[in-house]
């Protein structure tokens, strides 16, 4: 009898084993899915609403029906398959206004991303160290500006290649 009760016991081990490691498998290949569908939502999102600001800060006020389609499509999916937090702060920085333009809306923003490296695996304060603040909204180079009036510019660079091109007395 013992040696049947150890082949009927090694037989049932084998299916536990087997179901086991089935559904730790299967659970990993859902984690990683909807890992990567939460990067691609992430990513389309924050494209389409670079391309909103910038061309509201541009001073174009027509929407582009693609990018806003782009844009409620990027949003609903991070609404599906984020966690709670990043869809928290994703309608915290839609209520605050979606332009960040003002301070408030600039700060929501700030978190969002936060939340969003967060659900991605990132810790918390490791951001600290990045300026992610810098980074995030310091459009241009801190000695170029597009508020420049461009006349002036275009003068003052006249002017140099005429001051490159004249003779020198030696």
């Amino acid at each position: 009898m013992s040696a049947a009760f150890a082949t009927l016991l090694s037989l049932v081990s084998a299916v536990v084993v087997a179901f086991v490691a089935h559904r730790l498998a299967d659970r990993r290949a859902r984690g990683n899915e909807l890992a990567s569908m939460r990067l691609k939502a992430y990513g389309d999102f924050l494209q389409a609403a670079s391309r909103l600001i910038a061309a509201r800060r541009l001073g174009k006020k027509n929407d582009e029906l693609e990018e806003l389609a782009a844009l409620n499509d990027a949003k609903a999916r991070i609404c599906v398959c984020a966690e709670a937090a990043v869809v928290e702060a994703l309608a915290d920085f839609w209520l605050a206004g979606g332009t960040l333009e003002r301070e408030e809306e600039i700060l929501a923003f700030k978190r969002l991303c936060v939340q969003m490296r967060e659900s991605l695996g990132n810790r918390r304060h490791d951001v600290a160290m990045l300026r992610l603040s810098d980074t995030l909204f310091r459009l241009e180079p801190s000695a170029f500006s597009f508020r420049t009036d461009r006349s002036a510019v275009s003068k003052s660079s006249q002017q140099g290649a005429a001051a490159d091109a004249s003779p020198t007395r030696g």
